[in-house]
């Protein structure tokens, strides 16, 4: 009950993102805005005409196609609770799980969505990132230190999977200050495989 309480936010912004903008979002992404759909030729009013030469006419630059974010989920570790842990909490798990979820589900309805549908990042956009995105480190730290409470080595790949999430949302902070839509589906993807890696390593201890 604790981890669904957790995973639900309260508003459609980059502080509070619900699970169904995650939804929309990607269907969005998904969808290809810049090549909207052909009407069928119509041959009414036709009159014969003679042919014209359009050898010498400049050709038609092709349309760019905008990134789409494919994500594909790691395969399984074959993971096993380290040898004398005792079986965890899943709340002690759920700060870090729910902060890289929430990172990646704000990242891909406000900064995935626009870059796949070939706009621009909105300055406003990424000012609200910079000032937002920091807190879902506390997340990832709490887990860690809880992590660490309960015994768990930290050679165990759990605090690996964890530096890949705070990675992730560095980088999105990064790119937020620089405003560079090029790293959005990089950071995007990273912050997935992260996420089912905390969400594989946690499972063998709860």
């Amino acid at each position: 009950m604790f981890r669904i309480m957790m995973r639900r936010p309260t508003a459609p912004s980059l502080r509070a993102v619900a699970g169904a903008a995650m939804v929309l979002a990607l269907a969005a992404a998904c969808s290809d805005p810049a090549h909207p759909p052909t009407a069928a030729p119509t041959t009414a009013g036709v009159t014969n005409t003679a042919p014209t030469d359009s050898s010498n006419a400049p050709a038609t630059p092709e349309a760019s196609t905008p990134p789409s974010p494919t994500y594909t989920k790691p395969p399984s570790r074959n993971l096993h609770r380290p040898p004398g842990v005792a079986k965890l909490s899943g709340s002690v798990c759920a700060y870090g799980e729910s902060a890289i979820q929430f990172f990646a589900t704000s990242w891909a309805a406000s900064q995935v969505q626009p870059v796949t549908e070939g706009r621009p990042v909105r300055d406003s956009v990424w000012a609200e990132a910079v000032e937002v995105l920091g807190t879902y480190h506390t997340g990832i730290a709490k887990t860690r230190s809880k992590l660490q409470a309960a015994g768990v080595p930290k050679s165990f790949v759990v605090y690996q999977d964890l530096a890949d999430a705070d990675a992730a949302i560095a980088e999105g902070i990064a790119a937020a200050r620089a405003k560079d839509d090029s790293k959005v589906i990089p950071i995007y993807l990273k912050s997935r495989t992260a996420e089912d890696h905390i969400v594989e390593s946690c499972s063998v201890l709860e």
